[in-house]
Order: C-alpha cells, then sequence, then structure tokens
C-alpha cells in the first residue's frame, strides 16, 4: 500500500477506534483517545523498517508490561475506580476485561505488523508506548496521590512508565547517520 494511501486507511482506523471507545467506555477514555491521536500525529514523521524491526524486542517487552498492569487493575478493581473520577459510572469487570483483551489482540497483531512495516502498526506502537505506558505511568502516580494511598494499577505503574519510555525511545531514535547528515546540512 502506497503510503499516502495508508495515511488515510490509518487515519479511518484511528478514527473509529476513537469513535469504539467512546461508545464502549464512556469519557473516562478521552486520555486514552486523545493518545491514539496523538500517536497518529507522530508517526506522521517518517521511520525506516529497519528501525522497526530493531524496536519488535522493546515492544514484546511492553505489551508484556501492560499484561501484567491491566491484571493488576482488574485484581484491583480499577473499573470501579475510575470512571467515578471522571464523573461516570464504574464500568462492569466484564466491560473492562473485554475492553484490555481487545487492545491485547490489537497489540499482538501490530507485532507483526512492526515486523512487516506496517504504517498502522507503528501508530499502534506509539499507542502503546505513550498512551499505555508513558502517560499511563503518569497518570497512576497523579490518581494515587489523589487518593492519597493506594490507587488500583499503582504497583505495575512504574513498569508500563519505563517499557513505554523505551519503546518510544527505540521507535523515535534517529540513527547516526540520519543525524550526521542533518547536521551536515
Amino acid at each position: 500500500m502506497r503510503r499516502s494511501s495508508a495515511l488515510v486507511v490509518t487515519a479511518a482506523i484511528v478514527a473509529a477506534a476513537s469513535v469504539v471507545m467512546f461508545a464502549a467506555m464512556g469519557r473516562a477514555v478521552a486520555g486514552l483517545v486523545a493518545a491514539l491521536v496523538g500517536s497518529y500525529l507522530i508517526a506522521l514523521r517518517p521511520i525506516r523498517i529497519e528501525q522497526l524491526r530493531r524496536a519488535v524486542p522493546a515492544y514484546l517487552t511492553a505489551v508484556a508490561a501492560q499484561a501484567v498492569h491491566m491484571i493488576e487493575e482488574y485484581r484491583a478493581g480499577f473499573y470501579r475506580e475510575f470512571p467515578p473520577v471522571w464523573g461516570a459510572a464504574p464500568w462492569s469487570s466484564e466491560s473492562f476485561l473485554v475492553f484490555n483483551l481487545a487492545w491485547l489482540l490489537v497489540f499482538g497483531l501490530a507485532a507483526v505488523g512492526l515486523k512487516r512495516g506496517w504504517w498502522l502498526a507503528v501508530v499502534v506502537a506509539l499507542f502503546l508506548a505513550l498512551g499505555g505506558g508513558v502517560l499511563n505511568g503518569i497518570g497512576h502516580a497523579a490518581l494515587a496521590v489523589r487518593a492519597g494511598g493506594y490507587f488500583p494499577g499503582l504497583y505495575t505503574a512504574p513498569l508500563v512508565f519505563c517499557a513505554g519510555l523505551y519503546l518510544a525511545s527505540r521507535l523515535l531514535r534517529r540513527s547516526r547517520v540520519a543525524l550526521a547528515a542533518i547536521q551536515r546540512s
């Protein structure tokens, strides 16, 4: 698929995913939707396929960290505690589980896409790194401060934060060759 076609198709998928997230989970996922759209915009910068392939181990580490984090959130009742922070009704445990399993499926499929250089997979990887990792880790710390103690997901928040930061650095790193060419111009 040509890059211009991939941009349009990916934009449509990001828009559809945003609508589905809002419809299924309500306004409490506004931060995730913003992270997904932001990931699309960041992914507009060119990334070489070799760089994507080198990022796969960091990506798989971030997916594993996210899975562990989702387990803590589920067992600790994040689905009951988080939506009221946004003035919304608590989610059911079933809807929270389906939402998270759907994202784990998307993350798994994107691993294949990264190896093949699919642009949609780049957006998903950036979303995992920035939304599911860095912002999620910061958000859990802020929620714990707000709660005056533990908030579901806090214990594994540093794990997703670090994995997300590392993945973002692998995806967004410019090669030394590219940096040298920029500095010479």
